[in-house]
This record gives C-alpha cells, sequence and structure tokens, in this order.
C-alpha cells in the first residue's frame, strides 16, 4: 500500500547514519501495520542510570528503513540539516540566539497568560518537506542480499529484529517479539557466493544451542535462466512447491537431535 498523502508519511530521521524514530503514534504504525519493530534506545527519564528498561527514541536498521520507504509509506528526515537550518547558530552569534530565544519564550508565555490567540502565516512547504532526503539515500541498500533476506521474511510475516547477540545478521520471529520467541537465526547471501562448511557447521550447532534454526537465504540473478527448475526445500516429491517467491531461494540448517 503507497500512501499519497505527505502529511501521513512516517518520519525517519537520520542522525550521524543512524535512523531514529521518535513519535510514539509513528512507533504504533511502524509496529502494528507493517511489522516493523525495531529498538528502543532512549533512557527514561525517571531512572536515568539503568538500561534494562529503555523509551523513545526507537532506532531501526537500515534494512527496515529501505522497505518502509520502497512501500512509500515513510520518508527520511535530515536532523542535523534542520537543526543547524532552525537555529541558525554559530560561533559568532550564540548569545544573539540565545537572547532571541528567550524574548520568544518570554512573548508566548504572555500572550497565553492573557489568554490571546496568536496567528501564523502557515508555510507552503512544511519542515518535514524541506528536509526530507531523496529515496536514492537508501536505494543502495536494495541490492544487499541482506535486504533481499530482510524483504523476503518480512513478506512471509516474520518480524526482524538484529541478530548480533546470536551471532547472526537477523533473528525471525513469526510475530510480534514480545509474544514470541524467534524461530530462526539469519543470513543473507549472494546466490553464488561462497561460505566454508566450518561456517555451515558452526552456525547450525549454534542455532540449535539456542534453540532456533539457522536459515541462509539469497536472490536469484535476474540473468538467471530457469528459476523454476532451482531445488527448493519446500518442494515436494512431484516437483510443485509451495514457495510463490520464484527470485529467493532459502533452506535452514538443522542440527541432528534438535528439539
Amino acid at each position: 500500500m503507497v500512501e499519497d498523502d505527505a502529511a501521513d508519511l512516517i518520519c525517519i530521521s537520520v542522525i550521524d547514519g543512524e535512523y531514529f524514530v521518535f513519535d510514539i503514534d509513528a512507533v504504533k504504525r511502524v509496529r502494528n501495520d507493517h511489522h516493523v519493530a525495531g529498538i528502543l534506545v532512549g533512557t527514561l527519564p525517571q531512572v536515568p542510570q539503568q538500561s534494562v528498561f529503555l523509551g523513545l527514541p526507537v532506532q531501526l536498521m537500515p534494512e527496515e528503513v529501505a522497505l518502509l520507504v520502497q512501500q512509500g509509506v515513510a520518508r527520511i528526515i535530515d536532523e542535523a540539516l534542520s537543526h543547524r537550518t532552525i537555529l541558525a547558530v554559530d560561533e559568532n552569534n550564540i548569545d544573539e540566539a540565545v537572547a532571541k530565544l528567550k524574548i520568544n519564550e518570554l512573548e508566548s508565555t504572555e500572550s497565553e497568560s492573557q489568554g490571546a490567540l496568536a496567528s501564523y502565516i502557515t508555510p507552503t512547504v512544511s519542515i518535514t518537506d524541506k528536509y526530507a532526503l531523496p529515496e536514492s539515500s537508501v536505494s543502495a541498500i536494495y541490492d544487499t542480499p541482506r535486504f533481499h533476506v530482510y524483504k523476503y521474511l518480512h513478506q512471509k510475516g516474520y518480524f526482524i529484529s538484529p541478530g548480533l547477540r546470536f551471532g547472526s545478521q537477523f533473528l525471525a520471529y513469526p510475530g510480534d517479539p514480545l509474544r514470541y520467541h524467534s524461530h530462526y537465526l539469519v543470513r543473507g547471501v549472494g546466490y553464488e557466493e561462497e561460505f566454508s562448511l566450518l561456517e555451515l557447521v558452526g552456525s547450525g550447532r549454534l542455532g540449535t544451542g539456542v534453540k532456533k534454526a539457522w536459515m541462509v537465504g539469497g536472490r536469484l540473478p535476474d540473468d538467471w535462466q530457469d528459476k523454476s527448475a532451482v531445488l527448493r526445500p519446500s518442494q515436494t516429491n512431484d516437483g510443485e512447491g509451495s514457495e510463490t517467491d520464484d527470485d529467493f531461494v532459502s533452506f535452514c540448517i538443522e542440527w541432528a537431535g534438535f528439539g
């Protein structure tokens, strides 16, 4: 589904190459409507000296951002540029800028105390429109093996989270991570990319040790001659497979005695 109204687009802030969502309503939308959970990274004001319970903002992986932008439901805001432009502060006029902020704050307080309704000129271009980055800022991610496997699992209804703590690229959950344990340790590879047998064995044993299967998958090249003839784990004996995405192939590795 593509949301044409720019006002309805989810705003994702990019700060020093990392992606964040600060608005709680946007966080609900990406989680409930688009199966993107992200990671809470903000400190709670009431209990700042701990890292067990965290709050806003939510940090998103580049693959999550690329998918939301590709689907037309989000846009990326250059927070650094917007702050520099709005504040317009340099080393020579910091005092002047602070004085202006204090005057504006004082005028606003006085206006509210008198019950006056301030009138403003509505700009023709909003701040988010002015500092929104083009889709090309994330389009390079579209052709990476990580994005291919992420998009494949997302289309199957899985929630995806970073898999670093289990030694993989991603973790795949059959539903919301608040309700389900992850089922797969996921790695995306190029279809003709080579990896060692030692890695296959080690990843399979690691997955078994944490009660998960190790999944490896890759997208077939666009110039592949006969995609229907590629061996797929989901194929039945008569050769008819349940796999609907002919452009992607995945395999799961489970060690003997799994479960």
